[in-house]
């Protein structure tokens, strides 16, 4: 009678040591990640940039970013996918541009029926809205580098498209109550979905379709409420609306995955 082979293959023990290696690699970028963000956070006040204007905490995940990179190299390049076409990245970004237009169409709606004020293109204490704008881009940027760019192809390579750590990442939102909280969190892991879904292809691409949708939701939430976006109804019509968003997202790609 013949015993079967029950070890482990080669194939097997590589593909278990790169899963290591990953997880490993994830455990460093939120570590370093996480501390780069207490270091920007005392940071902030000494600065004398106005956190409605620039939140130095976005820059944390590049931080993490090019730590993780730094020690594993090899792992994070394993992982990263492969660049997609220049008319696949064009379509994505036009689809992010619709979603955020319909997120922002969605609020300013909740906005009048409930008879809301909304802020608008106001200038942001000295700063004028453009210049608000453009460093607003910086901000977002700084985020994605780590999140979509660097984080996410890792946790693709284990598991499905999660957002729960970027959402728990913004835990001063988590302080404001259970229904801010709740809210919040609904809505960043609604946008994580869109994000993750929309920015697809290599680093530098990912990166920018992310950056360009972090950007446009977060100039979306300003023209709503300015610097209180976590105020009550305003939250709550942006926890309806990403989640509207992302399960219009999700469906469009269903049916296209399908064609």
């Amino acid at each position: 009678m013949r015993i079967a082979d029950t070890s482990p293959s080669n194939a097997d023990m590589k593909r278990t040591a790169g899963g290591v290696k990953v997880w490993g690699a994830i455990g460093v970028y939120v570590a370093t990640t996480l501390a780069a963000s207490v270091f920007f956070l005392a940071v902030q006040p000494l600065s004398g940039i106005d956190p409605a204007v620039l939140s130095l905490v976005q820059f944390a995940p590049s931080a993490g970013a090019l730590a993780t990179w730094l020690v594993f190299r090899k792992t994070v390049a394993a992982v990263l996918p492969a660049a997609v076409s220049g008319r696949r990245v064009a379509g994505n970004v036009a689809a992010m541009v619709a979603v955020c237009v319909g997120y922002w169409s969605m609020l300013m709606v909740a906005a009048v029926v409930s008879g809301t004020a909304t802020v608008g293109a106001a200038a942001v204490g000295s700063v004028p809205f453009v210049v608000f704008l453009v460093v607003q881009l910086l901000g977002a940027g700084g985020e994605e580098i780590g999140w979509r760019g660097v984080m996410q192809p890792m946790l693709e390579s284990r598991m499905a498209r999660l957002g729960a750590v970027w959402a728990l990442w913004h835990v001063q939102a988590f302080t404001a109550g259970p229904v801010v909280a709740g809210c919040f969190f609904v809505a960043t892991m609604a946008f994580a979905m869109v994000l993750g879904y929309l920015g697809t292809g290599s680093f530098g691409q990912r990166v920018l379709v992310a950056s360009i949708g972090h950007w446009l939701i977060n100039i979306a939430g300003y023209l709503l409420a300015g610097d209180a976006m976590t105020d009550r109804p305003q939250i709550v019509f942006v926890a309806v609306a990403a989640v509207l968003v992302a399960v219009a997202t999700m469906t469009v790609r269903a049916v296209e995955t399908r064609r």
